[in-house]
């Protein structure tokens, strides 16, 4: 046990067995288990009351304020409901909620208001109205609860203050440093206030206070000790493949399972919560009880989860509301029926379903209509379980699993870029402008949490990624530990477990005279020109051989896509010759929808709820562009719509393509890129590299070349943006940045060379690897395997 365990138990021991007088609040959720499990395996008896300290602080306060505290499930609901009732002709409260209740939550904890808010010189009055309409938001919700004799937790911690901590309270760690928190942390008794020493380097034992934001001034600050080494147990490792942690894992757990003596245990700490399902899925689960996974899983990604969301879509295509007691039935009878032939976490997944679904019963007549998407809202975020042995060989722990355990062997992963430190939460108001202290508080304690891991190891492997395509690189602090412990980064790469098959041969496509003539010749959109650099062999089976995916395989994205096309040419006539229609647009909406043109649209099955998801968007839009009196969409603007445009790549090969909006607004003439989507995460820009240099290193082009290459060709424009229809207001737009309208002629010779190396070669071969491989249609004519869309529901 680490020092601080020790001193615990012997403060514990002179009450035994009965030590149910005393609590011991873990700063983190994430401790309370494993210290639980410490306390019970050393002392065992009557055992203490053993909370988080969100849990510790919700208990607190609802005793000052004699109210009862919202759970965590209910807390958006509860949301959404009020939102639904102060705004009742307003558009998808669901959608308004899960975007505001985090803001406001933000806004509380760091006390942000009027007269305390920083970086205020240069707002105006419409930012200062903004700021006060999401504080009287979060005071109408306080006032709305009370009256059900409900709170929040999130908007009452200035009640803190008003909390002393008990004599036979015991606290565990520092949590991230809020101005309320800090106060209350000052306020604890020093022999009551258990902190494991972080780990620093010999060189930094000279020093009182570091001259930059660390765990150990945070620490220190508090009474704590630091402890120094050379990190002789210490091994950094950099992965050349987001995939290749897999690998890592199964060969560190196998290796770790066969050399272990008795007591002996490997914790594998998971920075990165969302690799959570690859490696269980891929390689821990098949350890059996070997492993403990202490980590949550995502719901969403299970059969039960999935199943459950399709039944939500299924009942509102029906214009029904789901019915969520039935499903509960049906997995409860399900899983008492065939338990033993499920996987564990299945299992753990059904009988979360029961729970959830049972919730969502409840809550039908209180949110009505509003009920479906704030269901799929809460899908997404749900997680579940799997339930394990703390005495387990393996142990696989989140980030803040700290409990005063000391372990033989650690896997830390992955210490990548953005993942530790991680970026703070950033939204209006919630900046480092305005909240300067926050970055420094979610700093100090992820550095002190990491530090406290490095110091229970004996031996520890800190893993990062180096991975281009995924935009994966590893964090400074990778660096940053290397120089602290002179310890130099490994490149470590793993080979194919698998060989070809005999005989089998990749399947291709030889290229011929007639075929290079016909690729030399082919007038090239954006879409079929990424098909050809990613994957060849596909865009030969789509494009020279038109081949279609066959019918069966239809699903959502193909509505999806339909009415898409619906909202271009709904946008198109509201900037061409229907602008008297602007502020009347759901006229023009309702004309388009029921003209002949759009039968075959509209006679889709399933497509009608589609439509009404559709024109909510445009409401929502309509109703943020009036209130920030910026218009974009509903505005008078245009200078063309759908314009072609014709030219070479790089005086080679013929490209084409239309601009959905070339607009003029605000002195300059943009050109706009409808995205009838979400901005998804492929959109984001490289943080090391410029497109043109992510391109030659990986062939891949990013979704921005778009833009760059269609302002090239588009001549008079000043700038281009993706407006992304499906977001909300402030994630809309993305602007190409100026400076990479300059790389437009490097860009399209460097695609050409691409395309000389392609057209040239003997034949065209399928890129098992390539960005276009997780929806592709045609699967078996490549020979890749296991890639049909089962997620997507194909079957």
């Amino acid at each position: 046990m680490a020092q601080y365990a020790e001193k615990l138990i012997q403060f514990l021991r002179s009450d035994y067995p009965d030590l149910s007088g005393w609590t011991i609040i873990c700063a983190n959720e994430r401790a309370v288990d494993p210290v639980q499990y410490l306390v019970h395996s050393e002392l065992g008896g009557i055992l203490p009351r053993i909370e988080g300290l969100n849990s510790y602080i919700t208990r607190k306060i609802g005793e000052v304020l004699h109210l009862q505290a919202l759970t965590v499930d209910e807390k958006l609901l509860f949301f959404i409901q009020f939102i639904a009732e102060i705004f009742p002709k307003g558009s998808s409260p669901a959608r308004r909620a899960a975007v505001l209740l985090p803001l406001i939550t933000k806004l509380s904890a760091y006390n942000i208001g009027r007269d305390t808010i920083s970086g205020t010189e240069r707002f105006t009055e419409d930012e200062w109205n903004r700021l006060e309409e999401y504080l009287e938001t979060a005071q109408a919700f306080r006032e709305w609860l009370s009256r059900m004799n409900l709170f929040l937790p999130d908007f009452e911690l200035a009640r803190l203050d008003e909390v002393t901590p008990g004599e036979m309270d015991i606290f565990i760690g520092l949590p991230e440093i809020t101005p309320v928190k800090e106060r209350f942390y000052r306020k604890i008794n020093k022999e009551r206030l258990f902190l494991d020493r972080p780990l620093f380097g010999m060189e930094l034992a000279g020093h009182d206070k570091l001259p930059f934001d660390s765990a150990k001034n945070l620490v220190e600050s508090f009474g704590g000790g630091v402890e120094h080494s050379a990190g002789a147990g210490i091994e950094l490792i950099r992965l050349t493949s987001l995939h290749a942690l897999v690998d890592l894992v199964t060969t560190e757990v196998s290796g770790f399972l066969k050399e272990r003596s008795d007591n002996d245990q490997l914790m594998i700490y998971l920075l990165d919560e969302s690799l959570t399902t690859m490696l269980w899925n891929r390689s821990l689960r098949l350890f059996g009880n070997a492993v403990n996974l202490a980590v949550w899983l995502p719901f969403s990604t299970t059969a039960a989860g999935r199943t459950l969301l399709a039944e939500i879509k299924k009942a509102e295509r029906c214009g029904l509301l789901p019915d969520f007691r039935r499903y509960a039935t049906t997995c409860a009878v399900e899983l008492s029926k065939n338990r033993e032939n499920y996987v564990r976490e299945e299992c753990e997944a059904l009988e979360t379903a029961i729970a959830f679904s049972s919730l969502l019963e409840n809550w039908k007549e209180r949110l009505g209509p509003h009920l479906p998407e704030a269901a799929k809202i809460l899908i997404e975020e749900k997680k579940f379980r799997i339930t394990g042995s703390r005495s387990a060989p393996v142990q696989v722990a989140g980030f803040g699993h700290v409990s005063g355990e000391k372990f033989s062997r650690g896997l830390i992963l992955s210490l990548d870029s953005g993942i530790m430190p991680t970026q703070p939460f950033e939204g209006p108001f919630i900046n480092p402008v305005h909240v300067p202290q926050m970055r420094r508080s979610i700093f100090e304690c992820e550095d002190l949490l990491f530090r406290q891991i490095l110091a229970q190891g004996e031996k520890i492997k800190i893993a990062a990624v180096e991975d281009k395509i995924r935009d994966r690189t590893p964090s400074y602090y990778m660096s940053l530990l290397a120089q602290e412990f002179g310890k130099p980064i490994t490149t470590t790469v793993f080979k194919e477990a698998l060989t070809q098959r005999p005989g089998r041969k990749k399947p291709s496509v030889p290229i011929d005279d007639n075929l290079r003539r016909r690729l030399k010749e082919f007038t090239y959109s954006f879409t079929s020109l990424l098909k050809i650099l990613a994957c060849p062999f596909l865009f030969y089976q789509q494009y020279i051989l038109r081949l279609e995916p066959p019918a069966f395989m239809d699903d959502d994205e193909k509505i999806n896509m339909q009415m898409g096309n619906f909202i271009h040419k709904f946008l198109q006539r509201l900037a061409t010759d229907r602008k008297d229609l602007m502020n009347n647009w759901e006229e023009l909406f309702a004309e388009l929808w029921k003209s002949e043109e759009n039968a075959a649209t509209r006679d889709i099955e399933g497509i009608n709820i589609y439509m009404l998801n559709a024109k909510m968007l445009l409401e929502e839009i309509y109703a943020d562009e009036l209130e920030s009196g910026e218009r974009i969409i509903f505005a008078d603007n245009a200078l063309s719509c759908e314009e072609k445009f014709s030219g070479t790549i790089a005086g080679c090969y013929k490209i084409t393509g239309r601009s959905d909006r070339l607009a003029r607004i605000s002195g300059r003439t943009e050109v706009i890129d409808f995205k009838y989507s979400k901005r998804k995460t492929k959109y984001n820009l490289p943080a090391r590299t410029t497109v043109l240099e992510q391109f030659k290193e990986n062939g891949v082009l990013h979704p921005a070349a778009q833009l760059i290459i269609y302002r090239h060709f588009i001549g008079g424009a000043d700038g281009a943006f993706f407006y992304f229809l499906k977001e909300s207001s402030k994630e809309r737009i993305m602007v190409l940045p100026e400076e990479l309208n300059f790389t437009a002629a490097e860009l399209l010779s460097a695609i050409r060379e691409r395309l000389d190396a392609i057209i040239d070669a003997r034949e065209l071969l399928p890129d098992h690897d390539s960005v276009e491989c997780e929806f592709c249609p045609f699967p078996a004519l490549c020979g890749r395997e296991g890639y049909y869309k089962a997620l997507r529901g194909y079957k």
